[in-house]
């Protein structure tokens, strides 16, 4: 990698661990101080590690244990490289599996909202901030802003990059536009508008990149077979699950073709034919009664999955017919879970502050 800069995440990593106790087996962030950003497990979910090592320059900070973390990507060709989208720090990325982390200089941005890694360019990433799209060619280095929605309420919630043709990019709006460039994000175009309904997902399926499912705060979910020309409403699919439609993540069975998890205020559900029907997994919870904020699906293994709420992780073994419940290692909420595609036993762990109690 020819980013002479960023080696020195690499330089500090035993400086990091040595003073801020990133060692393995913790289950704790530290006698005191925040315990939030990034946890790290190596024993699919048995012990847990504190990774809040931040490098500023020559300086060693516990601050990343004050990342409220809303996303999570890591890069299709490095497991060690991961970015996160923060609501108060902004993009923050690690090269060393999360034992210390930067922060990129995107001018004056706080809050990330998006984040998409080329999966075919390594340093090419995306990150969107409010109504902005930015890229950066160079390992997060140098940022350019290469596309902003003149409507300033608007925030680009999504983005996607196709991994057979990543010149090809998507992006869904709090406003319900979905937007694509084939030109690796020089030009955008409107494909679809979703009347004023935010996207809440946006996922492209690996085995054919011409499909792709948007999903919605509260009008169910749209597919495309190709690429964006002709659209597809999958609504009254689901029938009496009405809450099904109201759509908090999308996750694609990383081994069987058309079998979709669909992360709703219902629950969980599971479609085996592309989004036509649909049964809802049995969890622990009675529906409707908490909030799953991330479920991850093992990519060796689709029958090992796992989600996070606000207090929980639930594990999976059996493609969710049963679960088992560990307590989050935080005081924080569970926001995104992530299954390291090289070591399933690796799991990563983002939080954020905790809903306030009404």
């Amino acid at each position: 990698m020819k980013a002479p800069k960023l080696k020195s995440a690499l330089l500090f990593s035993s400086l990091a661990i040595m003073l801020l106790g990133a060692g393995c087996g913790t289950t704790t962030a530290g006698p005191t101080g925040p315990d939030g950003g990034v946890w790290k497990t190596s024993d699919r979910g048995t012990t847990w590690t504190n990774k809040r090592a931040l490098v500023t320059g020559s300086k060693v900070t516990a601050t990343a244990a004050q990342f409220n973390v809303l996303s999570m990507a890591m890069d299709p060709q490095d497991n060690k490289t991961i970015y996160l989208a923060t609501n108060d720090h902004g993009l923050a990325y690690t090269l060393d599996g999360g034992d210390s982390w930067q922060l990129a200089k995107i001018g004056s941005v706080a809050k990330v909202t998006a984040i998409a890694v080329d999966p075919k360019h390594k340093c090419t990433v995306y990150a969107a901030s409010a109504n902005q799209i930015y890229k950066t060619e160079t390992c997060a280095r140098d940022w350019e802003k290469i596309f902003f929605e003149p409507r300033t309420e608007v925030v680009f919630t999504r983005i996607a990059v196709d991994s057979y043709n990543p010149t090809i990019l998507y992006a869904g709006t709090s406003d319900g536009d979905i937007l694509r460039s084939q030109d690796s994000g020089i030009t955008w175009q409107k494909i679809n508008r979703i009347d004023g309904v935010p996207v809440t997902s946006l996922v492209i399926d690996a085995k054919d990149t011409r499909i792709i499912y948007v999903g919605t705060s509260s009008d169910g979910i749209y597919k495309t077979t190709d690429s964006g020309v002709t659209w597809t409403h999958i609504k009254k699919q689901f029938g009496d699950l009405t809450d099904g439609r109201r759509i908090i993540q999308i996750v694609l069975d990383p081994v069987e073709e058309n079998v979709i998890y669909n992360v709703c205020k219902y629950g969980i559900l599971k479609s085996p034919d592309g989004g036509e029907t649909w049964t809802a997994l049995n969890l622990i919870s009675p529906p409707g009664t908490i909030k799953i904020n991330s479920l991850a699906i093992d990519p060796k293994n689709n029958k090992s999955l796992v989600y996070t709420g606000v207090s929980t992780l639930q594990f999976s073994t059996d493609g969710g017919t049963n679960w088992q419940p560990k307590k989050l290692p935080t005081t924080q909420a569970g926001s995104v879970v992530m299954i390291d595609p090289m070591d399933s036993n690796v799991m990563y762990l983002g939080t954020t502050l905790p809903p306030a109690k009404n």
